[in-house]
């Protein structure tokens, strides 16, 4: 089945589902009041609340141009084209689909949903237009990087917000072109270049990683929110400027939750668990609670640390104090407990999830298995993925392949391999990384040398190393001269495990001269030998 066949396919039985169960909630509203449930409902972030409620209520003579927008902006929420098109077709019914508003959430429905020429024909058949209007229409350009047609169609504008000006700015940045953003930024109207301009053009900088141009802009703007404070802070700390990042955010007079959650997600990027979940603490004694973004990255810090106890803290935490589950709660929980071995509970999450899994919560369960030696389990749920609405992608193909590898099953990791095709996925250095270490360790050491030499793109120190200690473990010397020739042949040479594996292979076999001419080597080329070191958990440090 075609990708949008089966993404179509997926959208029906979510609508489906929706139906059946709106059957079963919202006997107990009020007909009077489910206007203003809805209407809360929106507001509080719940549209698929919201559409079971109009589902059960739809044939309340209610009068449609109150109920469109909200329903409209629902399904935009959820993506639900179908829902979408079922309300346009009823406001055309009730004789409403003229009115400015509802023409307007409409135009912003089609464009969420992925309909760009269904959007801009509602957008041409409407009788009157506003500002909002066409604002609505130039978003939906930018939002598919459509920049020529949304400045062509700005530049016929006639009334120009601040809104429409943002628009622009944004979506020019969203697509790496922070040049035409920033020409753009430069003829906003005096009047309408407000501290939100500022804050979009500083982010569009801090986004796309131009980082001297975005501090340059931040100290000279007049003002600055929370918001920019939070792009200065992620941008430093995605480009791994972690003291930059950290200085911007301590020269901070006064922070909110968001500026913290770009901290703590920061260290998390950075790989520095320890200070994330001190951070975590310290947002808590300056009285922020944390929400579901910051429990989302504290609990990815604790699966990186391998701290369960922590975890499982975290875990109480967001029960006690009612934290929505959403799917990246859902993620975080099942990820870190299966790197940190809890495979158990792990299960059991995601078993239980009532939500949709998206690729993230399987990869999480099938890397679980996989790290922890299940490797018969990690198949196993590969092929459940398989046969779900969810396809498999190139982190889940790794995490199958090193399962194959630790496992010894072959013909499953040959084949595994050649499934990557079917998903029209291209294998990078770390799947052939998997491949060479599966046939190495299965002692065909021909098959992996064929693969490293025809490998589409340049071997790295990770897969000659893989072959080298396959070597090793057959007592293949011959095999293992071959490959340091050939190491030898890269400008670049390899780095100091492949010559102490190769001295180590010399030594296996009494070979002692070899072995110390190849210690001699590394010291004439100064290569050093990188230290190995590991870490344990006592009493939770």
């Amino acid at each position: 089945m075609c990708t949008g066949a089966s993404s179509q396919l997926k959208t029906s039985l979510q609508e489906t589902k929706l139906v059946q169960k709106a059957s079963e909630v919202c006997h107990t509203i009020n007909p009077s009041n489910w206007y203003s449930s809805i209407q809360n409902h929106i507001s509080n972030n719940s549209p698929k609340q919201a559409l079971l409620i109009y589902t059960q209520n739809r044939h309340n003579p209610l009068c449609i141009l109150s109920i469109a927008p909200l329903i409209l902006k629902a399904c935009a929420s959820l993506s639900m084209i179908y829902y979408g098109k079922a309300m346009h077709a009823g406001s055309i019914k009730g004789g409403v689909a003229s009115d400015v508003v509802v023409g307007t959430s409409t135009v912003s429905m089609y464009g969420k949903c992925g309909y760009v020429v269904s959007a801009r024909q509602v957008f041409d058949e409407m009788p009157v237009k506003n500002v909002v209007t066409w604002n609505a229409m130039v978003s939906v350009y930018m939002r598919y990087g459509a920049t020529e047609t949304a400045l062509r169609l700005f530049e016929t504008m006639s009334d120009r917000t601040a809104v429409s000006w943002n628009e622009m700015i944004a979506g020019f940045a969203k697509t790496g072109d922070t040049k035409m953003a920033r020409c753009i930024f430069d003829q906003v109207p005096l009047i309408l270049k407000n501290v939100v301009t500022w804050s979009v053009m500083v982010d569009g900088y801090a986004s796309n990683g131009e980082m001297k141009a975005a501090k340059e802009m931040f100290e000279a703007m007049p003002e600055r929110s929370f918001y920019v404070w939070s792009s200065m802070v992620s941008g430093y700390l995605k480009k791994g400027d972690v003291e930059e990042g950290r200085a911007v955010f301590d020269r901070m007079k006064v922070r909110n939750l968001v500026n913290w959650n770009s901290l703590i997600s920061g260290y998390c990027q950075n790989g520095l668990c320890s200070e994330a979940l001190d951070a975590f603490s310290k947002m808590q004694s300056d009285g922020f609670e944390p929400d579901e973004v910051s429990f989302a990255s504290a609990l990815s810090a604790c699966a990186q640390l391998g701290s369960l106890e922590t975890g499982k803290q975290l875990h109480n935490m967001i029960i006690q104090r009612g934290i929505r589950l959403n799917q990246f709660i859902l993620n975080g929980l099942v990820d870190m407990y299966a790197k940190c071995g809890d495979l158990t509970n792990a299960r059991l999450i995601f078993d239980e999830l009532e939500i949709e899994k998206n690729d993230s919560c399987w990869n999480a369960m099938i890397s679980g298995f996989s790290m922890h030696g299940y490797c018969r389990e990690a198949l196993e749920f590969f092929n459940k993925m398989e046969k779900s609405s969810v396809n498999p992608n190139e982190i889940t193909f790794l995490s199958v392949l090193s399962a194959c590898a630790h496992a010894g099953f072959v013909q499953d990791g040959l084949e595994t391999f050649k499934k990557m095709e079917k998903y029209d996925l291209l294998a990078n250095v770390k799947h052939y990384g998997c491949l060479v270490d599966l046939l190495g360790r299965a002692g065909r050491l021909e098959d992996a040398y064929r693969i490293v030499t025809k490998m589409p793109m340049r071997p790295n120190d990770m897969i000659w190393g893989a072959l080298l200690g396959a070597c090793r473990v057959h007592s293949d010397i011959n095999m293992a001269k071959r490959v340091l020739e050939r190491i030898k042949l890269q400008d670049d040479g390899c780095d100091s495990s492949c010559y102490v594996l190769m001295s180590n292979i010399y030594a296996a076999s009494e070979r002692w001269e070899k072995a110390e001419s190849l210690r001699i080597v590394m010291s004439n080329r100064r290569v050093r030998k990188i230290v190995g070191h590991s870490s344990v958990t006592l009493n939770n440090t």
